[in-house]
């Protein structure tokens, strides 16, 4: 299974303070997928992958360090296109572009999406961390 990983309102929940629990979200996923894990993020839209230095200050350094493991992605104006629908999925984001749903319900992959919202749910990742 492939894991998409947004950052900004997932990971991180304002730029300088890491949400509950995102390190034990990186973590796991490499723990399970430890060679399909990837960004999805602004941060790293055309894999160009600057996280390293813009995110791992905000974790805990033995997440920090996992950071290279965790690979690119390439896609241009919709994230969509940046996933490999011919495998199983599953992707963390706090927004989804309706052109996105489109992508997802086109590929029968609209469960595949996690909607994520730290405001109505600070644990929300300690949750999606038990389950996968």
């Amino acid at each position: 299974m492939n894991i998409y990983l947004d950052i900004d309102g997932v990971l991180l929940i304002n730029e300088t303070h890491t949400a509950p629990y995102a390190d034990e979200l990186i973590q796991r996923a490499l723990e399970i997928c430890p060679d399909n894990v990837y960004w999805l993020t602004t941060h790293d839209w055309n894999g160009e992958n600057n996280i390293e230095e813009t995110f791992a200050p905000y974790l805990k350094p033995e997440t920090a360090k996992l950071l290279h493991k965790i690979k690119s992605t390439k896609w241009k104006e919709l994230k969509t296109d940046g996933i490999d629908f011919s495998k199983k999925f599953l992707w963390l984001d706090d927004d989804l572009w309706p052109e996105e749903l489109l992508a997802l319900e086109k590929h029968n992959a609209t469960d595949n999406f996690i909607m994520i919202d730290l405001k109505k749910d600070p644990e929300q990742l300690k949750k999606i961390t038990e389950l996968i």
